[in-house]
C-alpha cells in the first residue's frame, strides 16, 4: 500500500526519541523538503513548525515523559495511525498582519499592547467602515478560532468557531468583542505609544510608532493538521493531574 506521506521531520523536544520512533514505524526521517512535520511538544511546538514550514501538513504529539498520555494518543499510535491514513484532516484559519509593505501570517493570534506597563496605548480601530473613536487601554487581541482558547480568552471568557476574533485588553471604557467573519480586515492605527506587536510566539517583537497602521485580516492561506485532537484532549493529563488543555 502507498503510504500518503513518506519523508518525515521532526521538530520539538526530545526530538532523537521521537525520530526512532518514526524510523520504526517505517518513515524516512529528512532535514529539508518534508511531507508531513512531526511535532513533538504541544501547541508552541505546533506553532513555531507551522512558521517554518507553512505549506507542509503537520502532525502535533505531546511529549509522553511531560505527564500521563491516554492510549489514542501516545507517539507510537500517533505514528501509526499517520501510516494508516486513519488521522482526522483539519484546516486551521491563519491571520495575516500587515504593517506597510511587511506582511506575516499568524496561525494563533496577533498581539498589539503597550510596551510599557506605566502608560496605555490609544488607538482607533476601523472595520467596514465603522470608526471605534479613541481607545485607551493596554492593547488589543486578534484571534484565530484556533487561538480564542488561548489570550483571547483571559480577556472575553469566551472563544469562537468561525472567523476572527477582536478583543480589548484592559480597555478604560467597557467594550464587547468583536466577531467578523472572512473578508472584514480589522485596522488598528496607534495614536499614542509606545506599543509593540507580537504574533504567535515569535520572539521576533515589532515596534510600533505612533501613526502607523496595522492590517489584520484572515488569510486564504490555511493550515494543514493531521490528528489536532492530541492537543484537545482532556483524558491526557499533565503530572499534576490536571488537563494540558483546560478548553
Amino acid at each position: 500500500m502507498t503510504r500518503a506521506f513518506e519523508r518525515l521531520l521532526v521538530v520539538g523536544d526530545d526530538r532523537a526519541l521521537a525520530a526512532a520512533a518514526a524510523e520504526r514505524a517505517g518513515f524516512t526521517l529528512v532535514r529539508r523538503d518534508p511531507q508531513v512535520v512531526l511535532c513533538h511538544g504541544g501547541d508552541g511546538t505546533l506553532l513555531r513548525a507551522d512558521r517554518e514550514f507553512p505549506r507542509v501538513p503537520k502532525l502535533p504529539v505531546r511529549v509522553a515523559s511531560r505527564g500521563r498520555l491516554c492510549p489514542d494518543h501516545r507517539l507510537e499510535g500517533r505514528l501509526a495511525a499517520l501510516a494508516e491514513g486513519r488521522l482526522e484532516r483539519e484546516e486551521l484559519s491563519r491571520l495575516e498582519l500587515g504593517l506597510g509593505s511587511r506582511r506575516w501570517l499568524a496561525l494563533n493570534d496577533v498581539v498589539l499592547r503597550n510596551e510599557s506597563p506605566a502608560t496605555a496605548v490609544r488607538l482607533r480601530v476601523r472595520v467596514d467602515g465603522q470608526d471605534s473613536g479613541e481607545l485607551a487601554g493596554d492593547g488589543v487581541v486578534c484571534a484565530t478560532p484556533f487561538g480564542s482558547s488561548g489570550y483571547y480568552r483571559s480577556i472575553t471568557r469566551e472563544t469562537f468557531e468561525q472567523g476572527l476574533g477582536l478583543a480589548f485588553n484592559n480597555s478604560t471604557e467597557p467594550r464587547a468583542p468583536l466577531h467578523l467573519p472572512a473578508g472584514k480586515p480589522v485596522e488598528i492605527e496607534l495614536l499614542r505609544g509606545p506599543a509593540v506587536v507580537v504574533h504567535d510566539n515569535d520572539p521576533r517583537t515589532v515596534f510600533l510608532r505612533e501613526g502607523q497602521r496595522l492590517r489584520v485580516s484572515l488569510s486564504s492561506a490555511v493550515a494543514v493538521v493531521l490528528g489536532l485532537d492530541a492537543l484537545r484532549c482532556q483524558r491526557c493529563r499533565k503530572p499534576d493531574g490536571t488537563a494540558f488543555n483546560p478548553h
